[in-house]
């Protein structure tokens, strides 16, 4: 009988494809992961590029602000990783200003224009557009938001002037500089993706049809322009004056191969805004944890995954199989939770604080323990008094980027930037890769006449799984810590969290030890972790769960204050760099 169980559970564990394209993974994690770069110091850098950390460090030892370094390191990223983040795209700033003792969160998220229509990505038929023909759409790219929060971040905290932290990006657009292997991998996924829609793509990153070589230097000299647009005028000529009007002519023009694209106003540009929000944040054993709120999700199921998983009478010890399955547990019944209540708070607040209720969560977790491994619903929070959304299938953000920076005063900024699928849209627009972010509303505005609450609308913004975060004990930042993953990042998160946090793993460890994940009943575990599962992972199969071994492209940027002094350390599943002053 034994044996027979054996054999069934075998065959329930799989393995992905060694390289998938799909809206699940499109972009992969390196194939032979290196050691982790870490640094240590009074200021320290980690970001997800070693050309962005350099730029980043340079403006701290120039006199910068963390404010400085982070404008720098995005611009150079929009250079050598365009495939992850950039102009093109938008982001959440959770920033800590030292001197105030204040947390704030600046909202870039891109915005539908205003001739955006519930149904944009659906077919005549009214049935959603294929995931990969709905992210070449031109409907499909929000209006930006990354140029003003880096300018408003700026304007607000930077010490150095703006044109100097656009230096080094305008150098290595202009001058060139070698691809890395990554890169290359990245213009392949792109090019199966699908980039033909776009001639200015396709002669920039496959001239003849070819990825450039890694033995040449890539050069951007559309993007150079642009950048040096940006730092003789400022951030506002994104959105008003010559630029803005190059920007809204070259994607007007691309219409004449979409006609059923509405295209851009004037108006959808300078009317652009960042929103300044208040931090979500709740306790967690002896720290308080903080993050991004709505229209991000990824904060708030970070916070109830970690609720769900300790509660009283059950341990986490990491040698246990059922501590693992716990984990992956609470994030398929979190997930469950952000993914049906959020959206644009333009659309009606999400029950944040309800969701986070302790009576609530100990409900949820005895609903958990008593259905092990099933795919849960939606909870019902206290307070509310029905379910007044339909349940539409989840969108994913995936080219995305993550950077954490402290600077010698103490001020910190943990910043998550997307363009969303790989290389985003796959048009480019002044050298700029633009984002498909819109493709992360829900396709149907309504199911059964019922609506979702992340309905594609004028001016909202699409839930993110993006969630940035600080971590305090007794009142000061201990711990920064994002990571690109699409909807896969709370739950990178949660368990570095974890591992940080209640097992005290250093750095090094908390970013290298395996993921896992769930997708629907089938427990996902990371294959080639670059450190060794605790457990064995093919003892975590049972007979009512079936597993799924794949890679897994988390890219965290960690922070960690130990004894009084700064420790950064970058995920080895890419090519991240932790940087450091003295």
């Amino acid at each position: 009988m034994i044996s027979i169980l054996l054999l069934a559970i075998s065959l329930w564990i799989e393995t992905a494809p060694a390289a998938p394209v799909s809206r699940d993974d499109p972009e992969q994690a390196d194939l032979n992961p290196t050691s982790v770069s870490t640094a240590a110091g009074s200021a320290v850098v980690v970001t997800a590029h070693p050309k962005a950390s350099e730029a980043a460090q340079s403006m701290l030892k120039a006199g910068g602000h963390a404010v400085d370094a982070l404008v720098a390191a995005q611009a150079v990223l929009a250079v050598v990783e365009p495939q992850s983040s950039g102009l093109g795209g938008g982001g959440f700033l959770l920033h800590w200003n030292a001197q105030q003792r204040s947390l704030e969160v600046l909202d870039g998220r891109e915005t539908a224009p205003e001739r955006s229509r519930p149904d944009d990505l659906l077919t005549p038929d009214g049935e959603p557009l294929p995931w990969r023909d709905a992210t070449r759409r031109l409907s499909a790219i929000g209006i930006p938001g990354t140029v003003a929060l880096l300018w408003e971040a700026h304007q607000q905290y930077g010490h150095l002037p703006w044109a100097q932290t656009l230096e080094p990006a305008i150098h290595l657009a202009r001058d060139g500089f070698k691809p890395s292997q990554r890169f290359i991998r990245s213009i392949q996924l792109a090019q199966r993706l699908g980039s033909a829609h776009n001639p200015a793509f396709q002669a920039l990153y496959l001239p003849g049809g070819e990825p450039a070589s890694k033995e040449q230097r890539f050069r951007n000299p559309h993007l150079a322009r642009t950048l040096q647009q940006l730092a003789r005028d400022g951030g506002p000529a994104f959105y008003r004056g010559a630029l803005a009007q190059q920007i809204l002519r070259e994607i007007n023009a691309l219409a004449k191969d979409e006609p059923d694209f509405q295209g851009w106003s004037a108006t959808d540009l300078s009317s652009y805004t960042v929103i300044r929000r208040a931090p979500l944040c709740a306790p967690w054993l002896t720290h308080q944890l903080c993050t991004v709120p709505a229209p991000s999700s990824g904060g708030l199921a970070v916070l109830q995954t970690l609720a769900l998983l300790t509660q009283p009478g059950h341990p986490l010890d990491p040698t246990r199989p059922s501590s693992w399955r716990r984990l992956a547990d609470a994030i398929a019944w979190a997930d469950a939770d952000r993914l049906y209540w959020i959206g644009d708070p333009l659309g009606g607040s999400a029950p944040v604080n309800a969701l986070l209720d302790p009576g609530y969560i100990r409900k949820r977790s005895l609903a958990m323990g008593a259905s092990r491994g099933s795919q849960p619903g939606p909870g019902l929070p206290p307070g509310v008094q029905g379910y007044p959304f339909a349940l539409p299938a989840s969108g994913q953000e995936q080219g995305t980027s993550h950077l954490s920076i402290v600077d010698s005063l103490g001020n910190l900024a943990s910043y998550t930037a997307s363009v969303e699928t790989v290389f985003g849209s796959r048009h480019l627009v002044a050298g700029m890769v633009m984002n498909n972010q819109l493709t992360d509303f829900s396709f149907r505005p309504s199911i059964a006449g019922q609506p979702v609450a992340n309905q594609r609308q004028p001016g909202h913004r699409p839930a993110s799984s993006m969630a940035p975060m600080i971590v305090f004990r007794n009142g000061d930042p201990v711990l920064a810590l994002g990571s690109p993953g699409g909807r896969r990042i709370p739950h990178y998160l949660s368990r570095v969290l974890v591992a940080s946090l209640l097992w005290g793993e250093s750095p090094i460890r908390a970013v290298a030890l395996p993921h896992l994940s769930r997708s629907g009943r089938t427990l996902v575990l990371e294959r080639d972790s670059p450190l060794q599962w605790p457990v064995a992972p093919n003892g975590l199969a049972s007979a009512h769960q079936p597993v799924l071994f794949q890679d897994f492209g988390s890219g965290i940027a960690l922070l960690q204050r130990i004894n009084g002094r700064w420790h950064g350390a970058a995920d080895p599943r890419r090519e991240g760099t932790a940087v450091a002053l003295p």
